[in-house]
């Protein structure tokens, strides 16, 4: 057996059975996504953070580091759209588009702007320090086709791994399932990924604020912001009015399934 400071992160996780395996042959699932499939996957997603907590390879120094990058960039995207806001009220012509987030735009930066209020007052310098000093690692992609257990946990890549907070690993799963249009109660789901994971509330409201933040109305905006273009109007349009969509409602006000 190597000696640990010398494996590889794929080398450690092997040494933990678990298998890395390139592309899953099946497919993997796209629909017909249940509340049980989801509680396994993070079943999966902790065992892998169980397994990698503890790595210290030579890969330790390389691996990207993306702990609190989320917050600082929905932070951002917060200020950003604010600017927009601005530009556009000052216009004496408005299009289509401009003319949706005219409508909208209130109602998004309300919400964005209480998601981070709830990440501000989760404790969040401390779960941060928490992940750091424990060095926690994310697998990044958590959804079915990344990672899965069969016989024992398997995984397709490790490409995406990065030190970050164990609960964004719960986040990118949630966000993606709300990007796909999973119908699920994500106030359950959150709740129990922080119980097997050992969280406490500030945990919790950390998660439900995050997934809550209306990521993909921010996201869509600012794509106009740095590339608008007389010509693309309607592309930004059908992309706005998909974003309103998969935001779907916030986790920390009225309403659990979104």
């Amino acid at each position: 057996m190597c000696e640990v400071n010398r494996l590889s992160l794929e080398q450690y996780l092997l040494e933990k059975n678990i298998k890395i395996i390139g592309n899953f042959k099946e497919n993997p699932i796209t629909s017909d996504i249940t509340e049980d499939k989801v509680l396994e996957q993070m079943d999966a997603i902790y065992r892998f953070h169980l397994a990698a907590i503890n790595y210290d390879g030579f890969e330790y120094k390389i691996i990207n580091n993306k702990i609190g990058k989320t917050v600082e960039k929905y932070k951002v995207l917060l200020k950003n759209l604010k600017k927009t806001m601005k530009k556009i009220q000052s216009n004496t012509y408005i299009n289509d588009f401009e003319a949706i987030v005219l409508k909208n735009s209130d109602i998004y930066l309300k919400r964005a702007e209480e998601c981070m209020e709830i990440v501000n007052n989760s404790n969040y310098i401390e779960l941060v320090k928490r992940s750091m000093k424990r060095s926690e690692l994310c697998l990044t992609n958590t959804y079915f086709n990344n990672i899965r257990i069969r016989s024992g946990l398997e995984i397709a890549s490790v490409k995406r791994c990065a030190y970050n907070m164990l609960e964004m690993d719960g986040v990118y799963l949630i966000r993606k399932l709300k990007r796909v249009g999973a119908y699920i109660d994500y106030n359950k789901a959150i709740d129990y990924f922080c119980k097997i994971e050992g969280f406490d509330k500030n945990s919790n409201m950390f998660m439900k604020a995050l997934c809550s933040y209306p990521h993909e109305y921010m996201k869509c905006c600012e794509r106009y912001r740095l590339n608008s273009n007389p010509l693309n109007i309607e592309y930004y349009e059908i992309k706005i009015n998909n974003a309103i969509k998969r935001d779907g409602k916030s986790l920390v006000s009225e309403g659990s399934l979104c």
